[in-house]
């Protein structure tokens, strides 16, 4: 039987013919793409295409990468599909590695992997005086950038920090416990982002928009304090003003989300251990408010506090002598007072006004170990009357500004709401199961509060606005049981 010597042949794309032979001696150079030689087989490229038939049948990326005895480097048409998959590779990679906290200055690898898309970014950005004026702010901003967090690149456009920076103390009321406004050339990290935080939650439509992103900018941030050898983490040379800054940053951010957020709690104790370990030793006009600062971090732990009924993290007395204050303060007073009644009601499973808003299903009834007891109404009315000589002693002793007068009677009413509805949530919420006159005094507080709407247009913290909530559902029950005042609603509307 003859023996075929004719060699198999190779057909082009354009009809044209060659031996096998010869076409292997023309792709000999090129030898195999990797999937070819995992498999042992042979890599075939046609003229046309910049893939191999195997890699084009499988949907597979045709990648060759020559042997280390390779004697030259062939020139390959499909670099830009290589390219490609390649930078899809190093993303998913980087996203990993940002969730995971493996990687440092994660954004801007990514944007060295993104090629280049600048899209929405202005180069004359980086070079306007406009913009170096605030090279500070740059830096904090480079700081921030450098922690792992998937957030847009457009909220690091220079134009909108820049607005939102300028447009904090125009946007803000102002700290009741820290009148005086606090101004920084140089901010911190954490201050820079809570303020962007603040101020784009309080800005138009656009800018509320921003607010999510900025808000994982700021968490993130303030994680960053309990990793070991974190950017953000390092004290830099002035350690009191860095401490300084910080702290306030987390006010700020604490007042924002007290309640809402369970990790507050978490982040006031952060604040407190900065403020042990950064104070001076010795305070005079020179120094920053570190008094003040105090009576911040206390305040915003005893609102955290009442809203979950659970025990405050600050003592009503610093251990650091400088940061003491006189027993006769309004603020101190009114903490101490706070202090002691919920550390009464604490630790006994309660139901808490926050858990009112949390789920669709009414509290559950206090368990018999919990019952209301006579010693319970004693503590709620001794408390009510210390808040009542509270405000009596600082208005007619305060003098001050009317502004220094809403903001005394203010915190006179919310904590008064705060202390007649301790025992609210552990009955249902239900206000026919007290007597008339407890639920007179409660409907009294409640539409109190609700007016303060209309009166001080300076509420703007969390804990204000979830009391003054709290208080609109209790006279909407009691309207509709006949007992409330329709003119509330009517004059708030």
């Amino acid at each position: 039987m003859p023996t075929n010597n004719k060699r198999s042949r190779v057909e082009y794309s354009d009809g044209r013919h060659v031996q096998e032979e010869e076409y292997g001696s023309e792709q000999r150079a090129r030898k195999a793409c990797i999937n070819c030689r995992r498999q042992k087989m042979k890599c075939l490229v046609e003229d046309d295409s910049n893939e191999c038939r195997r890699c084009r049948r499988s949907g597979m990326p045709c990648i060759f990468v020559p042997r280390a005895n390779a004697a030259t480097l062939p020139e390959f048409k499909n670099g830009s599909r290589e390219g490609g998959f390649k930078t899809d590779v190093l993303r998913r990679l980087q996203i990993i590695e940002d969730t995971l906290g493996l990687s440092e200055g994660s954004n801007g690898n990514l944007e060295s992997i993104d090629g280049g898309n600048d899209e929405g970014f202005d180069d004359e950005e980086e070079t306007s005086d406009e913009f170096n004026s605030l090279s500070a702010l740059w830096d904090a901003v480079v700081v921030l950038q450098s922690a792992p967090c998937s957030v847009p690149r457009a909220i690091w456009r220079r134009h909108t920090i820049r607005d939102l920076w300028l447009s904090f103390h125009d946007r803000m009321p102002g700290l009741h416990f820290m009148p005086r406004r606090q101004t920084f050339s140089a901010p911190q990290p954490i201050l820079l982002a809570s303020i962007l935080y603040c101020s784009s939650m309080r800005g138009p439509p656009d800018m509320a928009d921003l607010a999510p992103h900025y808000f994982a900018i700021l968490c993130n941030a303030i994680a960053q304090l309990c990793i070991p050898s974190s950017q953000i983490g390092q004290t830099p040379v002035d350690s009191e003003e860095w401490a300084f800054q910080t702290v306030l940053g987390i006010v700020i951010a604490g007042l924002l989300t007290e309640a809402t957020v369970r990790e507050t709690g978490i982040w006031i104790s952060i604040a407190y251990r900065l403020i042990l370990e950064h104070c001076p030793a010795h305070i005079d006009e020179t120094s920053r408010e570190w008094r003040k600062l105090f009576s911040g971090v206390q305040i915003i732990d005893l609102e955290h506090a009442s809203l979950h009924l659970s025990c405050p993290v600050i003592p009503i007395e610093s251990p650091l002598p400088g940061l003491r204050t006189s027993p006769r303060d309004q603020l101190y007073r009114l903490s101490r007072m706070m202090r002691t009644g919920l550390t009464h009601f604490t630790g006994r499973g309660l139901p808490t006004i926050w858990s009112c808003f949390t789920t669709d299903q009414p509290p559950a009834t206090v368990t018999l170990s919990n019952n209301f007891t006579a010693v319970d109404a004693a503590v709620i009315r001794d408390w009510a009357r210390q808040l009542d000589e509270w405000l009596v002693d600082f208005s007619q002793g305060l003098e001050g500004s009317d502004q220094d007068l809403k903001l005394v009677f203010r915190q006179y009413v919310l904590h008064r709401l705060v202390v007649l509805s301790i025992y609210h949530p552990g009955r249902g919420c239900d206000l026919w199961s007290i007597t008339p006159k407890e639920q007179y005094e409660l409907l009294l507080s409640a539409r109190a509060t609700l007016k303060l709407h209309l009166h001080d247009d300076s509420i703007w913290s969390n804990w204000d606005l979830i009391m003054i909530t709290w208080a609109a559902l209790i006279v909407v029950q009691g309207i509709e049981g006949g007992a409330g005042d329709p003119d509330a609603f009517a004059t708030n509307s």
